[in-house]
């Protein structure tokens, strides 16, 4: 047990997400400005993609607001805050099973409160399975807020007058209820929670003048230390980690930006990463990591180059072969032989299975990389979406002739859907030429929004199409007393008990007596061409004499065709209102009594 707890663990990982215009690059900025400027010699060290804060800094700068943290003990070696912030980014610090990121701060504006993004970010952490911690941000901006630069939250928000406090009280329960609503039962500001486990913490914080900053730290680190240290042991083994983003470097040519999660990296070691069409396999030939902080604008140069990484970092790497690399793929280095095909099977069973080709009618899904397609899947299945073809890579003329293929099995499934990625000339072209709709996004709700909108109004419009070049059910009762004329034609005054009646139907009996077609429907004089449930119109029918062929107080249905009724049934039944599903369901019986027992079946 005690072998267990000396084992080293690395830096926790930690990523910002939330709503654009919410201060997440305003909140990291701040942090590492500060924790900076609190030593002449800052240990402090930029990665590619993540900024790295040793332990030492960190409690000299929590040292500075919070009076009571020098007793407590942080056994961390530091922090790695990922500075790519956005729920976009976050989606390609995946792993199997879930995130890269051990743990998350969700960054909501106290004034606007949660947006459409906020609930994007916390439905992709949920399906991560990552805790966070939310920063309540903005509150200098509250009305009346007096601001104590650096304060921890406590020490400020004492200090307000009552009203101050009371608005701010009111946002933390308003999002508190938007939380609830999104099924989080759990959640308070962090002074009132013992449970940790149990609540997700709010921390109101100011990017502007620190407030709650090192309150925020304090927490995420904390939680942290707490309860995530199992996720934390350090491995020597071969370095683990996946790909942020592949680029053309002035100086370099194509680079990949890596964020190794485990193990250690040399240069010259081999690697395999996940490819656009294949697993790919290449060699360190340099690790490159930025400047220090307090030299990053040095034009001088822009990188220096290190000999080895050990997880938790970000670093570039420069390697043969790597054009076809895919942001969001796994990354792992090999060092034997024998260890090379293992390696391989792995990073290739992980990327298919990701990507979907089935046979199945659905959407084609294309996205910039494979944290992205991981996203969209989810949110579109969980949608009851079907997806046919999902991919990395811009949107081709392939993706417009799988849509195409689509069509004769689902026309409404047969688009061409892309998250943050181009159109090919080509795909557009063949596009026109086969009447397939593409639709672009780079926020994934909306994408979605847009395609189901378009289904629905396309079905909508298919539907009433086909609707009403069928005869639909109808029941309707005649008015003994509004007996217009006896024949030549008959008119006479009907209420509408059911259903839908239209000019040209033929109507029978309750007793399956054939009475001929409505001629005209008049409303007060006027023609009109439809009349629905509960309408008192008046009809023609040719061809009859009341009093002789029928009487003046039948009850009247439409006759359906039994074609009509089959199709009504199996494909429009949910289309129809419950009155005209009550009168189809009446004039079936009706037909089997007089008919046959197996009618429309």
């Amino acid at each position: 047990m005690t072998e267990e707890k000396e084992k080293p663990i690395r830096a926790p990982i930690a990523c910002i997400l939330g709503h654009i215009d919410h201060g997440k690059t305003s909140l990291l900025d701040y942090i590492r400005g500060t924790v900076v400027q609190q030593r002449e010699a800052a240990g402090i060290t930029q990665h590619i993609g993540a900024s790295f804060f040793p332990i030492d800094d960190l409690k000299e700068f929590l040292v500075k607001s919070k009076k009571e943290f020098s007793q407590r003990k942080l056994k961390l070696p530091g922090l790695l805050i990922v500075d790519t912030p956005g729920h976009a980014a976050f989606m390609n610090l995946r792993k199997r099973g879930g995130a890269v990121a051990d743990i998350a701060i969700l960054v909501v504006d106290v004034m606007s409160g949660t947006q459409p993004i906020t609930w994007e970010s916390v439905r992709i952490l949920r399906e991560r399975k990552t805790p966070f911690v939310i920063a309540a941000n903005k509150i200098d901006r509250i009305p009346g807020w007096k601001s104590q630069k650096d304060a921890d939250f406590l020490d400020t928000y004492q200090k307000q007058k009552q009203h101050v406090k009371d608005y701010l009280n009111e946002t933390i329960y308003r999002m508190m209820g938007d939380f609830l609503e999104e099924g989080y039962k759990g959640i308070d500001r962090y002074d009132k929670i013992k449970d940790f486990t149990r609540k997700i913490a709010i921390v109101p914080t100011s990017a502007k003048t620190g407030e709650g900053i090192s309150t925020l730290l304090m927490v995420l680190m904390g939680l942290v230390q707490q309860y995530l240290t199992e996720n934390l042991q350090f491995s020597e083994g071969n370095a683990i980690g996946v790909v942020l983003e592949v680029k053309k470097e002035r100086g370099y040519g194509k680079t990949m930006d890596v964020l190794i999660y485990n193990g250690i990296l040399h240069k010259g070691d081999e690697f395999v990463v996940g490819g656009l069409n294949e697993p790919i396999k290449s060699k360190v030939r340099a690790l490159l990591t930025p400047k220090p902080m307090d030299e990053i604008r040095d034009p001088r140069q822009k990188f220096d180059s290190v000999e080895m990484v050990s997880a938790a970092a970000g670093i570039k790497i420069l390697a043969p072969d790597i054009d076809e690399v895919v942001a969001g793929s796994p990354f792992k280095s090999f060092t034997e032989t024998e260890e090379e095909e293992q390696v391989y099977n792995e990073i290739e069973e992980e990327v298919e299975r990701i990507k979907i080709h089935t046979d199945k009618a659905g959407v084609v899904l294309k996205a910039d990389t494979l944290g992205s397609l991981e996203a969209l899947e989810n949110h579109f299945s969980k949608s009851g979406v079907n997806i046919s073809v999902a991919d990395v890579g811009p949107i081709k003329k392939e993706d417009i002739l799988n849509a195409n293929i689509v069509k004769d099995f689902d026309p409404y499934s047969a688009v061409v859907l892309g998250f943050n990625v181009p159109v090919l000339p080509e795909a557009q072209e063949q596009a026109n030429k086969d009447n397939i709709r593409i639709f672009t996004n780079n926020v994934i709700y909306r994408l979605l929004d847009d395609y189901l909108e378009y289904s629905e109004t396309r079905k909508a419009e298919d539907t009433a199409q086909e609707l009403g070049e069928l005869i639909l059910p109808a029941k309707i009762k005649m008015f003994p007393q509004y007996v217009f004329r006896n024949s030549d034609p008959a008119v006479f005054g009907v209420n509408v008990e059911a259903g839908t009646v239209q000019p040209k139907v033929p109507l029978i009996t309750d007793y399956g007596k054939k009475v001929g077609r409505v001629h005209q429907l008049q409303d007060k004089g006027q023609n009109i061409d439809k009349a629905e449930k509960d309408a008192e119109v008046a009809i023609s029918v040719r061809g009859i004499e009341i009093g002789r062929d029928i009487d003046k107080d039948e009850t009247l249905y439409v006759k359906v065709p039994e074609s009509h009724v089959r199709q009504l049934i199996s494909k429009f039944l949910n289309d129809l209102r419950t009155d005209q599903k009550d009168a189809l369901r009446e004039y079936i019986q009706l037909m089997r009594e007089i008919e046959h027992p197996w009618w429309g079946m």
